[in-house]
């Protein structure tokens, strides 16, 4: 009978942590087809990187996320290379000082010390689980806005991406800057 119950028990624990999880619809890596035709096809931001984003409660219908918080995805070509959950704030940071963003990662990746005020953590924090790479970043920027993502993907892909945009800053780099005009 106690063997039963623990079973029942963790069961579920499991299914409700489960639950509480995002649906991301496909993983890191997969083709784009499956959210194309949930939602539309992810439009070019660079050379062979393009961006889908999708409002959180669309993705995260369960999670108590804010309609100011985005999950976007990030393509390399047609291959699922990042997930990114973003805080868009107002001046006063109205949706980070709600901590939902940081709760969510808490829940669903693990818990974190945040200091004895969660409102003033100004850190990141970092798992790897299942294969993939996930970072919880939460910044002021030098103006008091706090800047708040999940990160979310694996070696394979991160490595690619930073060799993207790396090569991107080096020819932004390498452009002459632009001539004053005099009259």
């Amino acid at each position: 009978m106690k063997k039963i119950i623990l079973t029942f028990l963790s069961l579920s624990l499991y299914m409700s942590q489960a639950q509480a999880a995002c649906d991301f619809i496909i993983n890191i890596g997969d083709n784009k087809a499956k959210l194309v035709q949930k939602f539309t096809d992810p439009f070019p931001m660079f050379d062979n990187i393009f961006m889908l984003p999708i409002p959180s409660p669309e993705v995260c219908p369960n999670d108590n996320l804010d309609q100011d918080i985005a999950i976007e995805y990030i393509f390399i070509d047609d291959n699922l290379a990042a997930i990114r959950m973003v805080v868009f704030n107002d001046e006063k940071n109205n949706i980070s000082n709600k901590l939902l963003l940081m709760n969510y990662a808490k829940k669903t990746y693990g818990d974190f010390d945040t200091g004895q005020n969660p409102k003033i953590f100004n850190n990141f924090y970092s798992w790897e689980t299942l294969g993939n790479l996930v970072i919880y970043k939460r910044l002021s920027d030098p103006k008091g806005l706090i800047e708040e993502e999940i990160y979310i993907s694996n070696e394979e892909y991160d490595y690619k991406l930073g060799a993207i945009y790396n090569q991107l800053e080096e020819i932004e780099d390498g452009k002459p800057e632009p001539e004053e005009q005099t009259e």
